[in-house]
């Protein structure tokens, strides 16, 4: 496919997937200072996946006028997303796995999802593992009726969540996970995702206890939601970085196969830091990027993703796949630096 570097298979064709889908969830982890900069401070980080996934829908946030930014100002990367899935042929939809505060835009919600805990601290999801993932499992064979899937997210302080996960199923996870700031903030994961995992030394086997101390919602929501489609037998694009070896190395552990590829973007690729192939390698999925730079954006805000900051998030890893494959490489990026204008125009991102 002109447009898309293929790294390992197996792939997933762009004319296989019919649905679209992008998890918000939340987990107080991300309000541990320096944790993340997927907003201007930590506790709005609470607010960003409620703000991404409204902007995604509408094209603007509903709960409140702000596009989510980091504390540099650079906005989230839904920009990407929001501008390339209206001329894809998919059918979106936007799941509440647990965010702090409700969408006001429709949306599917899992019953038993809620905002996960702070990991180092407390358990993460405190005995409702198992029922979320059943909950995610039924939607996700309700959703592969049709043909195969593509799962996307929006969680911050999810890389560091997802390490402990990875870490507690066999997966060096904080070596590997990336992270939305240039620089990686991996003493920090590494004390976080050290306490949570002390706490679940009396698990063992037991997948689900595991991810009741150390896990969060929107991870095993993915996975769940993966395992259904699997189930029908179609394939699955998780849409996604280095965090997406949390939902693989939850389906590896439950004994899950099938077609499984990680859509990501070239700046999770690029990120010597952390190791994406090796997560698709060591958890047998393919791997793909569209081939992509922002160097000649117009805008700082874009143009900084080629200097490390953001890389990846709301399914953009997905959209860039999708969108180079089937639109070219040239039109995705004009439409990303529209919807990018159209955002400065309106004073919701940076004008430089």
């Amino acid at each position: 496919m002109e447009g898309v570097s293929l790294v390992r298979g197996p792939v997933v064709e762009p004319g296989e997937v019919r649905v679209f889908s992008v998890f918000g969830g939340s987990t107080r982890v991300s309000t541990i200072p320096g944790i993340s900069i997927a907003g201007p401070s930590p506790e709005a980080t609470l607010w960003t996946p409620t703000l991404d996934l409204e902007y995604l829908v509408a094209g603007k946030p509903l709960s409140l006028n702000v596009v989510p930014v980091s504390p540099e100002g650079l906005p989230t990367p839904a920009v990407i997303s929001r501008a390339l899935l209206p001329r894809i042929p998919v059918s979106l939809l936007v799941v509440d796995s647990g965010l702090s505060y409700p969408l006001k835009v429709s949306h599917a919600r899992l019953p038993s999802a809620r905002p996960g805990g702070r990991i180092d601290l407390e358990p993460g999801l405190g005995g409702s593992s198992k029922a979320i993932f059943e909950e995610a499992r039924l939607l996700g064979r309700w959703l592969a009726g049709g043909g195969g899937l593509v799962l996307g997210e929006t969680i911050p302080g999810g890389t560091t969540t997802a390490a402990a996960i990875m870490t507690a199923l066999g997966i060096p996870g904080v070596e590997l996970v990336s992270s939305s700031s240039a620089e990686n903030p991996k003493e920090l994961k590494r004390r976080v995702v050290d306490a949570a995992l002390g706490r679940a030394a009396h698990c063992g086997d037991d997948v689900f206890c595991v991810l009741d101390e150390v896990g969060d919602p929107v991870h095993v929501v993915i996975a769940g939601s993966a395992a259904g489609a699997l189930e029908k037998g179609v394939p699955v694009v998780l849409a996604g970085g280095t965090q997406m070896g949390a939902p693989l190395a939850i389906l590896r552990r439950l004994g899950y196969e099938g077609r499984i590829m990680i859509a990501t973007t070239p700046w999770i690729v690029a990120d010597r830091g952390a190791g994406i192939e090796r997560i698709a390698a060591e958890l047998g999925a393919g791997l793909a990027y569209a081939k992509m730079s922002f160097a000649d954006a117009p805008r700082r805000g874009l143009r900084m993703y080629e200097e490390g900051y953001v890389k990846e998030g709301v399914g953009a890893g997905g959209a860039l796949y999708l969108a180079a494959a089937l639109l070219g490489v040239e039109e995705a990026k004009r439409l990303i630096y529209e919807e990018y204008e159209v955002l400065a125009s309106g004073g919701m991102a940076s004008e430089d």
